[in-house]
């Protein structure tokens, strides 16, 4: 997801001039849509784990990131992404607006649980924090 980077006010806990950095999630998020834009379609976690190790990044161990651990991220990333679309519209997602969303577009919570208003709730800082980080590293990139 990229944004326009007019002058961005802090985000969350950050002061002018300090902005977030990009956290080992928020590269996982970024190899997950780069796969996704490459082969068109989302990857499974060890597709993700052997695109990852084939970049140069790996896990504990110098070993490819584990599919266990790549799989838990893929619901908060496709969340994150009817987040974002939301976010580029409005400075304050609304989450039942982002919950219903989800739910239109076969975005679930394990077992087919439909993704909560509270569970957008509970990720809404990390979400706004990943969307100051990755508009960060958007911009840096076109320097």
């Amino acid at each position: 997801m990229s944004a326009a980077i007019d002058d961005l006010p802090p985000g969350p806990g950050e002061t002018r001039g300090e902005r977030a950095a990009l956290t080992t999630v928020d590269r996982y998020y970024l190899a997950w849509t780069a796969y996704q834009a490459e082969h068109g379609d989302e990857s499974t976690a060890e597709q993700l784990s052997a695109d990852l190790a084939a970049k140069g990044m790996h896990g504990r161990g110098g070993k490819p990131v584990s599919p266990a651990t790549l799989r838990r991220y893929f619901l908060p990333f496709r969340v994150y992404n009817v987040w974002a679309e939301d976010r580029m519209r409005s400075e304050q997602p609304v989450a039942d607006a982002i919950a219903q969303e989800c739910a239109a577009r076969g975005v679930t919570a394990q077992y087919n649980k439909p993704v909560t208003p509270d569970y957008i709730t509970e990720n809404a800082v990390d979400f706004e924090r990943r969307w100051h980080a990755l508009i960060r590293h958007h911009a840096d990139a076109q320097q």
